[in-house]
């Protein structure tokens, strides 16, 4: 497994590369990637989720990234966002989010649009993907506009790395979550997996039908664990009866990924 190194700007493909912030945890893996969009020679770049409050990080970005034109983020979470106001003010480039909160001067994304700038050769598909938030968008990155080759798709936490995501509780949707994830495996087999955490990968499909498979599986274990102890299971009983062997840290991920799960299938009582 190759993955970018602190304090550097590795090339991933012809037009993308990453810099990962020193920001390690258990929900972030090694840290978070902060993603280059720029051709070679081109003058300009625009960069994806500059990750949280980190001087150190977004000086070395700034650095590699040379004059900014653009910032993205993939969704609102501090580790991909909190830095944008701070890296706004170093550079005096836009900042574009679903969420209108999250803008700056620019409007919001929408659903389908092409992004092209001037300085920056590859354009970018915005996808929207609801599902690990309502403000989830994917970023698929062509070396030129529409009909030219797809480099990569950068995913933010719709596929986060290694591990499995999150779904948010207050705005998260598993059911448009599993809709996104059958979506990426189509259009994403062949092309390179660019995540929010974690190493790419040449292929994002097989990475895509893991997180579908996953979903299923809980979903699955869920139902068994509510037939075997009865329709008024609490959370806590069920997470005792699926995760057998969790870590403690991990506790409150459990019950949270389980309280989801209970909301689909009472929303979806034939799944």
């Amino acid at each position: 497994m190759q993955h970018p190194a602190y304090a550097q700007l590795r090339p991933v493909t012809e037009s993308v590369g990453v810099i990962l912030c020193p920001n390690p945890s258990y929900a972030s893996l090694e840290g978070t990637n902060t993603w280059v969009v720029r051709a070679e020679g081109d003058p300009r770049s625009i960069i994806v989720d500059p990750g949280p409050q980190d001087e150190g990080h977004l000086n070395v970005l700034t650095r590699h990234a040379e004059e900014v034109a653009l910032i993205l983020i993939t969704h609102r979470h501090h580790d991909h966002a909190d830095a944008i106001e701070r890296l706004r003010q170093l550079t005096g480039a836009p900042v574009r989010a679903v969420d209108p909160r999250y803008c700056a001067g620019a409007a919001p994304l929408q659903d389908g649009e092409w992004i092209s700038v001037d300085g920056v050769t590859p354009q970018i598909e915005v996808v929207a993907a609801p599902g690990h938030t309502a403000d989830s968008a994917l970023f698929f990155v062509h070396t030129g506009g529409e009909g030219t080759p797809l480099e990569g798709i950068i995913t933010g936490d719709t596929i986060a790395g290694r591990h499995t995501t999150m779904i948010s509780e207050t705005d998260g949707d598993l059911g448009k979550y599993i809709e996104t994830l059958e979506m990426l495996e189509k259009r994403g087999a062949g092309v390179t997996l660019m995540p929010g955490h974690g190493a790419e990968l040449p292929d994002l499909a097989p990475m895509a039908r893991k997180y579908i498979d996953r979903r299923h599986q809980r979903l699955e274990q869920v139902k068994a664990a509510q037939a075997k102890l009865g329709a008024d299971a609490t959370v806590n009983q069920i997470v005792d009866e699926i995760y057998t062997d969790v870590d403690p840290v991990l506790r409150g991920a459990a019950e949270q990924s389980t309280r989801v799960t209970l909301r689909y299938l009472a929303e979806h009582p034939d799944a």
